[in-house]
């Protein structure tokens, strides 16, 4: 067993049971107790668990953050958008993902998908979470960082570090705002700096934003619209909406 399928079935023992000891791994996949401490630190560096003396304890992602009150908000939309984001992605690909909630129903969207060998990089606790759910074999890597509470999302030099050495087939993102005046803009200054340095290193660029989204504006640019490849949206955005994002030279998506 290799190490990601080691590591959902301790997740899946910590969900059953709510702990597991170092011992408990060992025994159980037969590993050394270097390698069973390895294995939860990554659990822990992702936000996934607690550690305690001897082992661990699962740690809910819960609460009243931004990101868990948006998740059920436009969730039909949402789920249409993410779908048909997943169908732009093609096998062996190496895919950077931020975080969100659209962005989490793109991972999500994976398992019903035709997709079954990716690379998914990532800076965010919720989109490697769902992920880590998934029953496919994917490739996950997880930046580490400074993690902001409000979104789970992981920023600051460490987290910048792993984006600086890839290069990327595409990169998956979604925003606060999608403004012709300005840009493509989120609520977070540091988040921004990290998303700017991902679209440097990416050859495509996959902006997912509903349509309440559009000519918006957050307080931090990440970029003008032209960085923008494709735009996947919803039905809601108006023809004039969808006509003036095209003039920069995005290809617009309503689904």
């Amino acid at each position: 067993m290799g190490r990601q399928e080691r590591l959902k079935a301790i997740l899946s023992t910590l969900r059953q049971s709510g702990r597991i000891s170092i011992n408990d791994i060992c025994d159980s996949f037969g590993v050394s107790l270097i390698t069973a401490r390895r294995d939860l630190e990554i659990l822990e560096s992702q936000g996934l668990v607690e550690r305690t003396r001897g082992g661990a304890i699962i740690k809910s992602i819960t609460g009243d953050s931004p990101f868990f009150k948006n998740l059920d908000l436009r969730k039909e939309q949402k789920e249409r958008i993410a779908k048909k984001a997943i169908e732009l992605l093609n096998n062996g690909q190496v895919v950077a993902a931020g975080g969100g909630t659209t962005v989490y129903y793109a991972m999500k969207a994976l398992e019903s998908s035709s997709i079954h060998a990716l690379t998914i990089v990532t800076n965010s606790i919720t989109t490697a979470w769902a992920v880590i759910n998934l029953s496919k074999p994917f490739s996950l890597i997880h930046s580490g960082g400074t993690v902001r509470q409000g979104s789970f999302e992981c920023v600051g030099e460490y987290s910048s570090m792993l984006f600086e050495r890839m290069y990327f087939d595409c990169y998956i993102l979604g925003a606060s705002g999608v403004s012709s005046a300005y840009g493509v803009t989120v609520a977070d200054f540091e988040e921004r700096n990290l998303a700017e340095l991902i679209i440097k290193r990416s050859k495509t660029v996959i902006l997912l934003a509903d349509s309440t989204k559009i000519e918006q504006s957050a307080p931090y640019k990440i970029c003008d619209l032209g960085k923008i490849d494709i735009l996947v949206t919803d039905t809601h955005a108006t023809p004039s909406q969808i006509e003036v994002l095209r003039s920069f030279g995005i290809s617009v998506i309503s689904v």
